[in-house]
C-alpha cells in the first residue's frame, strides 16, 4: 500500500517512502514520518493485505517516548480506509509493551487475544484491531495505569509485577506454604513464572483481564496481590494474595487488601469484590474481616484438588456502598 499524497500532522509530515530511502526500521516502510525540516526520519509505517490491512510501526530511538507511533497511526488510518481497508490489523510482540501502548494510544482494541509466532519479530503477539467507526483513540481502559505507577498507604506499595521480579516471584510461588492457597495448588514451572513476569502480567493488564502487583514494605518482594475476572459489565471482580512467611503478621495483607479496594472502587468503577478462601485459612479469613468484607457462604466444590476431589470455598464480598 502506499500513500500518493503526504498526510500533514501537527508535528510532523507522513509522506510516501522513496524506493531507495535508507530506513535502519527492520522492514521496507511504505511511509515515513519526518520533521518540519523534512529531513530526518522520525518513524516508518508499512502495511500488508487489502480488506484487512496489517500494519508494522517504527519510530527512531531519539524520538521514542513521546507517542509519536499512535500519532502516526491515527494519520494514517483514514488513507488506509480512504483506500478499501475495513480493519486495520497491528501484531506487536507481547514483550514490546510501548508498542503495544502504541495501538492503544492510537484506538485499536484488543481484541485477537495472543497469538503464537504472529508477531513482526515471529514471536507471540497481541493483535488489535481499528474499524473505521472506533475513533482516534485512545482506547477506554477497563484496568486503568495505577496512578503514580503504585498504590500506597506510608507503609506498603503495590507496583505491577515487572521482568526483574522473575527470581523473587519463582522463589515464593514455588514455597509450598504459598502453593497450597493457589487455585490449582502446584508451583509454577520456571518458563510460566517468567512469562508472567516479562510479559503475561502486563498484556493482561492492557487488556483489562487481571491486575496483578508487587506488595513491597520498601525492602523489596514480600508477596502479591492481584484484581482478577474483573467484568465492567455487571461491576465485579476477585481479589487473591499472598505473603511469604517472614512478612506474615505484620497487617500487610489487610493493608494490601484495602488498597486494591479503593483503587478497584474508585478508579476502575466496579461495585462489588469478591474472595474465597479455604474453610480452614483462617488467616486469610480474618484479612478480608478487617478489610470489611463480609461472608456470604459456601461454595461447593469451589476448587479443585491434586487428587481430583474438588474442595469447598467460604465466599466473601464487599460493596461499594458497604
Amino acid at each position: 500500500m502506499r500513500f500518493f499524497e503526504p498526510v500533514e500532522a501537527t508535528a510532523f509530515v507522513l509522506r510516501p517512502s522513496e524506493p531507495d530511502a535508507a530506513v535502519d526500521c527492520g522492514f521496507a516502510p511504505d511511509a515515513v514520518a519526518v520533521g518540519p525540516e523534512g529531513e530526518a526520519v522520525w518513524g516508518a509505517l508499512a502495511f500488508e493485505g487489502a480488506a484487512v490491512a496489517a500494519v508494522r510501526y517504527w519510530i527512531a530511538p531519539e524520538r521514542r517516548g513521546k507517542h509519536l507511533a499512535a500519532a502516526m497511526l491515527r494519520a494514517a488510518a483514514p488513507v488506509v480506509f480512504a483506500a478499501g481497508a475495513n480493519r486495520i490489523e497491528a501484531r506487536p510482540p507481547v514483550r514490546d509493551q510501548a508498542a503495544v501502548r502504541a495501538a492503544l494510544r492510537a484506538g485499536f482494541r484488543p481484541d485477537g487475544g495472543v497469538s503464537r509466532g504472529a508477531a513482526w519479530d515471529g514471536t507471540e503477539a497481541l493483535t488489535l484491531g481499528l474499524l473505521p467507526g472506533d475513533g482516534p483513540g485512545p482506547t477506554p481502559r477497563v484496568l486503568p495505569d495505577l496512578p503514580g505507577g503504585n498504590l500506597t498507604d506510608g507503609v506498603i506499595a503495590l507496583r505491577p509485577l515487572a521482568p526483574d521480579d522473575y527470581e523473587e516471584h519463582l522463589r515464593h510461588r514455588s514455597s509450598p506454604d504459598v502453593y497450597a492457597g493457589a487455585a490449582l495448588p502446584l508451583p509454577p514451572s520456571a518458563l510460566e513464572a517468567r512469562e508472567v513476569c516479562e510479559w503475561r502480567a502486563a498484556v493482561d493488564w492492557l487488556r483489562g483481564r487481571s491486575a496483578l502487583m508487587v506488595i513491597d514494605d520498601g525492602t523489596g518482594y514480600q508477596g502479591t496481590i492481584g484484581l482478577y475476572d474483573v467484568a465492567r459489565v455487571v461491576g465485579t471482580g476477585m481479589i487473591g494474595y499472598d505473603l511469604r512467611a517472614s512478612a506474615r503478621g505484620r497487617g500487610y495483607a489487610t493493608r494490601a487488601v484495602e488498597l486494591v479496594k479503593r483503587w478497584a472502587f474508585r478508579e476502575v468503577g466496579l461495585d462489588r469484590l469478591w474472595a474465597g478462601t479455604d474453610l480452614h485459612n483462617t488467616a486469610s479469613q480474618a484479612v478480608l474481616r478487617r478489610a470489611g468484607f463480609r461472608l456470604e457462604g459456601v461454595e461447593r466444590g469451589g476448587l479443585p484438588t491434586l487428587s481430583g476431589r474438588r474442595r469447598d470455598t467460604l465466599v466473601w464480598a464487599v460493596l461499594s456502598s458497604d
